[in-house]
């Protein structure tokens, strides 16, 4: 019995299957033939690699310390104009970035403090640091924020108004 037909036969397959990818690759990488662009192969990816969400910086001091486990929350925090967070405290400091928008913050001297994008603020984990956080302006605020919470803990704890009259309670 020969294979001298079985080879011929793989042989033309082969040449076949040669011809029809090289077809097919010329025709991908002329765009004047109306193939699409030709893709490369893909390459491994780097061994590491980072992508920065966003910067801010803070001109005011701060210290983060703790002596037990602490969760690690990130989020991101989208506060539509004229919106609030109401009155509240944090069981973890919070650490957070503007991204976009403008945030008014208030404390309990019922003073306003203004952050905008680039800015980037660290509330402490501490029950009489009552705040409140508005949009005042007329973008959607956008702030991406780290959460450090301690068993339990919860990002915001509300809370009462300190009598600040011009404000929500």
């Amino acid at each position: 019995m020969s294979h001298r037909p079985a080879a011929l036969a793989l042989t033309a397959a082969a040449l076949l299957a040669t011809a029809a990818c090289a077809t097919a690759d010329a025709a991908t990488t002329d765009g004047s033939r109306g193939g699409p662009p030709h893709k490369p192969h893909p390459t491994a990816p780097p061994p590491v690699s980072s992508v920065t969400l966003a910067e801010g910086e803070t001109d005011r001091p701060y210290t983060v310390t703790s002596d037990e486990d602490r969760t690690f929350v990130y989020r991101e925090l989208t506060v539509q104009p004229g919106a609030t967070g109401g009155w509240h405290t944090h069981d973890g400091e919070q650490v957070a970035v503007i991204v976009s928008g403008t945030l008014t913050r208030y404390g309990a001297d019922c003073e306003p403090h203004v952050y905008t994008a680039g800015d980037a603020l660290v509330e402490p984990a501490d029950p009489e640091d009552v705040h409140i956080g508005l949009n005042l302006g007329d973008e959607p605020l956008e702030l991406y924020v780290v959460d450090m919470l301690p068993e339990g803990g919860s990002p915001a704890v509300p809370a009462e108004n300190p009598g600040c009259p011009d404000l929500p309670d």
